[in-house]
């Protein structure tokens, strides 16, 4: 067997100069400014942990969680900045060979991939009756999901890497990627249902395309805590691997699937042509979803509230690796 590594142990990022120096389109005046900028990916970051492996063009991209456990807004500004900044260097270039062929999407906090949802923060805009600023959240959630389903419109094969827990948004997050790799025992659910909501960033969109929509709205409605094998056994979890080995397991995807890459992506487009995803819809449903939770009963609003405090106990209970050991 292998010996397993988490995302954390994996080499320090490249140095710019490297970086740049290896996007270059094939054959370009190596002193031309146009080298494809890839010194984004070695700015400094506050909630994700971004490295380059430069053999197998791979940017490894951690959620750092050193604040919360689920999905904040400078979490969400910062993944989107990153997937902008990817999506601009093929909007801006054609290349003989891509600079960057994959990304890989996971955690630095043991146990835990993402809890979801900002329940803290849904509590005080509800509070607050500021349905926009909610709004703006659930539009920064959709943009994350819209850029990871459509690989950043760009020949990038998205993975997730599921080493813990993932509720809610998390799960979403995870099914928007081209692959989902899990590791056995993982708790995934959707529990929006048990204080009258339902999950507003795509959780509806990408499981009846992996699905259908009956059991899109059997899970959703359901509300039950699932493990990762049975997400396996649905189809929502592409490679099932045991505790531990999750991220040997994506290095060994990428290994064998280096070479064959443009057929990956290949196919990545054909199931967007057959099961497209846009921006559009997913914000109709957001707005659907701001207008439900705006809504809430109080009773409701109090289930949200222990969730939440769930959450924060969570987040104390974990403490997350020691980066770059």
């Amino acid at each position: 067997m292998t010996q397993s590594i988490s995302l954390s142990s994996l080499p320090n990022a490249y140095p710019v100069s490297s970086l740049i120096a290896h996007g270059r389109r094939r054959g370009a005046n190596p002193d031309r400014a146009a080298a494809p900028p890839l010194g984004f990916l070695v700015k400094p970051r506050q909630t994700l942990d971004v490295r380059f492996d430069q053999a197998t063009k791979t940017v490894w991209c951690s959620m750092r969680h050193e604040n919360s456990v689920s999905w904040t807004l400078p979490l969400l500004r910062e993944l989107n900045a990153l997937n902008a900044d990817i999506r601009s260097l093929y909007a801006d270039s054609r290349f003989d060979d891509p600079p960057i062929e994959f990304f890989v999407g996971g955690s630095l906090r043991p146990g835990v991939f993402s809890m979801g949802g900002d329940l803290s923060f849904f509590l005080d805009r509800v509070r607050a009756r500021d349905a926009e600023g909610l709004r703006a959240y659930a539009y920064a959630c959709v943009e994350a999901i819209y850029n990871n389903y459509n690989g950043f419109d760009s020949p990038v094969v998205t993975l997730a890497v599921l080493e813990g827990d993932a509720l809610g948004g998390g799960v979403e997050a995870a099914l928007s990627c081209q692959v989902v790799i899990a590791e056995r025992g993982v708790n995934l659910g959707f529990p929006e249902v048990l204080f009258h909501t339902f999950p507003g960033m795509g959780a509806y969109s990408l499981v009846s395309r992996r699905l259908d929509a009956a059991r899109a709205e059997k899970l959703i409605l359901g509300g039950r805590m699932y493990k990762s094998e049975d997400f396996y056994e649905m189809g929502l979890v592409d490679i099932l691997v045991e505790k531990g080995e999750g991220p040997e397991r994506a290095r060994a995807f990428i290994a064998e699937n280096s070479r064959r890459h443009a057929l990956l992506g290949a196919m990545g487009k054909v199931r967007r042509r057959v099961a497209p995803l846009t921006l559009e819809e997913l914000r109709d449903i957001t707005d659907i979803w701001v207008e439900s939770v705006m809504n809430l009963a109080p009773i409701n609003l109090r289930k949200m509230e222990l969730l939440a405090m769930s959450q924060d106990r969570l987040f104390r209970q974990t403490a997350s690796r020691r980066f770059g050991r």
